[in-house]
């Protein structure tokens, strides 16, 4: 693409130059005067053709300063959006995992409570049955001191 635009920029400045060599009155006759900013000028044709060319390459390198701003605005802004994405994308995993260990955690926690619950019901049947125990002691006891009286 940039020898394509490079070979037309050439041949047109080719064909100009052609342009300008043949003509063979073009620094002497004369186009008319101009008043531009308070200053007063005659101007001949070739004179003209000259500034417009340097006006129009001015304008081209203002077009490409333009576009070249442009075209950096928008890459930097494309790069803030990448990374922008990749943050979130970064705290979403962050969020997952987080998520994920905390279920791991209440699991965990609840199997904890389940286990401290099923050792504390064994604590209790236990006491229970030894409570019982007691008790049943106590009244074979007391039916015997019955008994032997």
């Amino acid at each position: 693409m940039m020898l394509l635009g490079l070979l037309l920029v050439l041949g047109l400045a080719g064909l100009a130059l052609v342009a300008f060599m043949d003509n063979d009155g073009l620094f002497t006759a004369s186009v008319g005067s101009v008043e531009l900013f308070g200053y007063h000028a005659t101007l001949s044709v070739g004179e003209v053709f000259l500034i417009g060319a340097a006006a129009g390459a001015l304008l081209l390198v203002g077009l490409f300063m333009l576009f070249g701003g442009a075209g950096r605005r928008a890459r930097r802004r494309m790069a803030a959006r990448r990374e922008l994405q990749a943050q979130r994308a970064e705290n979403l995993d962050l969020k997952r995992k987080h998520d994920t260990i905390a279920t791991e955690l209440a699991a965990q926690r609840a199997a904890e409570a389940g286990a401290a619950d099923a050792e504390r019901e064994v604590e209790a049947a236990r006491a229970a049955r030894d409570a019982k125990l007691a008790r049943d002691a106590a009244e074979a006891e007391s039916d015997e001191r019955v008994s032997t009286r």
